[in-house]
């Protein structure tokens, strides 16, 4: 800090400190007869405002930097034992103290990370023969084509396939008895025909040289493993084939961000290729790797693609909304106590019943609904930036950006305890909020917060409901703490009066101590 800064600085506090009649030069003022200067074994404590380690008992200059020195303001006890510090009503006007009342909101967490556009593992198919042949002509030569259940794909002659052919039109034209004409049948349809190839062999009796192959499922050729005129055996992938109409979005979130991820949660998912269309996706589940290079944690995504515009091998944003509980965890999401597929984690339904995909019994999904104070469908902007305009979904406000809150029913009380982010002086090792005990009487607190959630944090424990808190002034309040020599943010156990005395003799005409600048420079710390 240059000179200039620390002489602006120090005439801020003697302004302040002179406005409510607690600093000064001299005797204190009449006027602040309740505010008496603090004194050791008699005598008036003098301080360093960039420097309030230093402690002497006359006034004079820094012996660090030279600045005048100012009294000490004393800081007063409350009843339990805290310090708390009393300003006049102008000298919080000239610190533009303002407060705020701790409340309880709908607490929620966007937490913004990358991910890549993947296949649906669970749609991806391989088609492959089921017996020795050739390919004679295909009809499906490139990857990339939509093809549906039943389309044709290839036209293959295979001799295993023209001797089950005559092994049936023998069992049928020789008057052998139904149970072996069903089992020729029954090979045919093993063997890869579908029963109308079959029925029409019945009906006709001719024998087919050539079989066309059909697709069994419907997707997008991924991968063309066949061209014309080859040979295959059976078992040999012919085509892969991938269902595009959902897909998953691989979200990596790093190991510190886990605790906000939940099942069930809502994702928004935007890609530069597509701008201004955002797709909507749920947290299936949470990949149980931590990848050692970049100490994060894969998170599946199953987003519906509709018109298929979200492409395997894109890279895109995504938001995760998480609601917040009192803790800075993440709340219920909505899906517990409904039915899941343990195979297939994306279905949810209300009721028990069968995996549409696999046929499992649905299992309950674990955990206690949230209440119903925190399922509110509506959402409006904390700061109330457009009245009381509400919105269907999550999001930010168009006008500050902030994540919008939840709207409580009426008659319920929503959310948890919060306090601004201005209220908290943060060293890093500790989060000190100056709360107002009574107008002008200010109290340090140490509070128990939650993790940062847009312009708020949680009240874990420390503050009640309905306490005011400082959100402007508070560093100047936490200054006066510091210079009076009890704790604040970075003193959490005060720089006591006593501090740098037994280094310097005696007092001067002039008032200027002569205590050297190194024996004071480490007081108090």
């Amino acid at each position: 800090m240059t000179h200039t800064r620390r002489l602006t600085a120090a005439f801020v506090l003697l302004a302040i400190g002179a406005a409510g009649g607690y600093v000064g030069r001299g005797a204190p003022p009449s006027s602040a007869p309740d505010s008496p200067a603090p004194t050791v074994a008699g005598a008036q404590v003098w301080t360093c405002s960039m420097h309030p380690q230093v402690r002497l008992d006359r006034p004079g200059t820094c012996p660090i930097c030279q600045m005048p020195l100012i009294l000490a303001s004393s800081a007063e006890g409350s009843g339990d034992g805290a310090p708390t510090l009393r300003l006049s009503a102008h000298a919080a006007a000239m610190a533009s103290v303002e407060t705020v009342a701790v409340e309880r909101r709908a607490l929620a967490r966007e937490l913004a990370a990358v991910g890549k556009v993947e296949f649906n593992e669970a749609s991806l198919a391989t088609i492959t023969p089921r017996v020795d042949g050739y390919v004679e002509r295909l009809f499906v030569n490139f990857t990339g084509v939509a093809i549906k259940q039943g389309d044709h794909l290839a036209e293959v002659y295979s001799p295993e396939l023209l001797v089950a052919q005559q092994e049936l039109l023998i069992a049928l034209g020789g008057g052998i008895s139904g149970p072996l004409v069903a089992t020729a049948r029954t090979k045919l349809r093993l063997l890869g025909l579908t029963e109308t190839q079959v029925t029409n062999l019945v009906e006709k009796k001719e024998l087919a040289e050539r079989i066309t192959l059909y697709s069994p499922i419907s997707g997008t050729v991924i991968e063309k493993l066949v061209v014309d005129q080859a040979a295959f055996k059976a078992g040999d992938p012919l085509y892969r084939i991938a269902d595009l109409s959902t897909v998953w979005v691989y979200v990596d979130v790093y190991e510190y961000d886990l605790a906000w991820i939940r099942y069930g949660q809502h994702v928004s998912i935007a890609a530069e290729a597509l701008p201004g269309i955002t797709f909507d996706g749920m947290v299936t589940f949470v990949q149980p790797i931590v990848n050692d290079l970049t100490r994060t944690i894969r998170v599946p995504v199953h987003v519906k693609n509709v018109g298929q515009k979200l492409k395997p091998g894109m890279f895109v944003s995504a938001v995760v909304h998480a609601a917040l509980g009192h803790d800075g965890a993440a709340t219920p999401t909505g899906v517990e106590g409904k039915h899941t597929c343990p195979m297939h984690p994306q279905v949810v339904q209300d009721v028990r019943g069968a995996c549409p995909f696999c046929g499992m019994p649905l299992e309950v999904i674990p955990g206690a609904p949230p209440p119903a104070s925190e399922t509110a469908t509506r959402f409006r902007c904390p700061m109330r930036c457009e009245g009381e305009k509400t919105y269907a979904e999550p999001g930010k406000c168009p006008v500050c950006a902030m994540a919008l809150a939840a709207v409580p029913p009426v008659g319920v009380t929503l959310g948890v305890l919060t306090i601004p982010v201005s209220a908290v002086l943060d060293s890093g090792t500790r989060k000190l909020v100056y709360v107002e005990r009574s107008p002008g009487l200010y109290e340090p607190r140490d509070a128990t917060l939650g993790p940062r959630a847009g312009s708020f944090y949680p009240v874990v424990k420390g503050l009640a409901l309905g306490e005011r808190v400082v959100v402007r002034g508070n560093f100047l309040i936490d200054s006066q703490f510091q210079i009076t020599g009890h704790p604040s943010l970075l003193y959490p156990g005060g720089l006591h009066a006593s501090a740098g005395h037994e280094h310097h003799t005696g007092a001067t005409g002039s008032g200027t101590g002569s205590t050297a600048p190194n024996a004071h420079a480490g007081h108090g710390r």
